[in-house]
């Protein structure tokens, strides 16, 4: 079975938006049949990140910048990108990257109802993987510990080189790192933005596969989240529509009625300004393999 794909879902924005250079990037949560979406809105200078609605039968809704600029001081003033929400006991815990003029680091946000946030500053140091920059975490709560997946960019491979990295925690509050656990191999540049989800005891990591002339969205699988087996490509580029030339930055939700819904980011063919927009697709079976 393949993902269908359903279009795009949310175009940049108009003139003067947050959003109206690219809109990329999302993460979705499902909510008594509201979804509810944060993503990285680009107006050509700056990055934040903004929150956008879809309540039941109807399309999507912007509800504006959920985290500016700046946000937790000089370490994120240039810049936030690439959220990751999650529901917690207390609330919501938002995980995303802020970038100094120089690198981007991992930081976290703390929220009670997901509209209002509370800085949490950087909370990862960084290694030789990530000396460049860490960016697109994915975090998952299990029933044993706290799983991070994150970007790393070392600086090499003109700066286009990424590897998967994750690390564990008992309980968010302090991280220990694993590693490298996915890299390119043959002619990729570049394996990063990574979305992974359980599945009955197995990891599901969706992954955007850069070969240099085009990014697609691969799968991974994994049981113990540290070795990891290829699955190959899971949605490529159709060469026409919204995301003809490219896919990437997948967010994979198993909604409650057991369906797998992806939010990602396309690029058309020919469009040399970078305006992503995000589309969607779903898969009919209950696990993407």
């Amino acid at each position: 079975m393949e993902w269908i794909r359903e279009g795009e879902v949310l175009a940049p924005g108009e003139p003067g938006a947050p959003d109206s250079a690219r809109a990329m990037r999302p993460w979705v949560l499902e909510e008594e049949g509201t979804l509810r979406m944060w993503y990285s809105g680009h107006d050509g200078t700056t990055s934040r990140i903004l929150e956008a609605v879809q309540r039941k039968g109807e399309g999507w809704q912007r509800l504006g910048v959920a985290i500016d600029c700046g946000f937790s001081g000089s370490s994120d003033e240039y810049g936030v990108e690439s959220p990751c929400v999650v529901k917690t006991p207390g609330g919501y815990l938002a995980t995303y990257a802020g970038f100094d003029g120089e690198v981007s680091r991992l930081h976290m946000a703390t929220s009670l109802d997901g509209y209002d946030w509370v800085s949490q500053g950087t909370f990862m140091q960084r290694g030789s993987e990530d000396a460049r920059g860490a960016s697109h975490p994915c975090l998952m709560m299990t029933g044993e510990r706290w799983w991070l997946f994150f970007s790393g960019y070392d600086g090499s491979g003109e700066g286009r080189r990424a590897v998967v990295l994750a690390a564990v925690s008992p309980n968010g509050a302090s991280w220990d790192r694993i590693g490298t656990i996915l890299e390119p191999v043959g002619e990729e540049v570049a394996t990063s933005h990574p979305c992974v989800l359980e599945i009955a005891r197995t990891f599901y990591m969706f992954y955007g596969s850069d070969d240099g002339r085009r990014v697609s969205i691969a799968l991974a699988t994994s049981t113990d989240g540290v070795s990891w087996n290829r699955r190959g490509t899971t949605l490529a580029p159709p060469g026409e529509g919204a995301d003809g030339l490219n896919v990437q930055a997948p967010c994979v939700l198993r909604q409650r009625d057991g369906s797998l819904r992806m939010w990602y980011s396309g690029l058309p063919v020919g469009d040399t300004d970078l305006a992503y927009r995000i589309c969607s697709a779903r898969f009919p079976g209950p696990q993407p393999i």
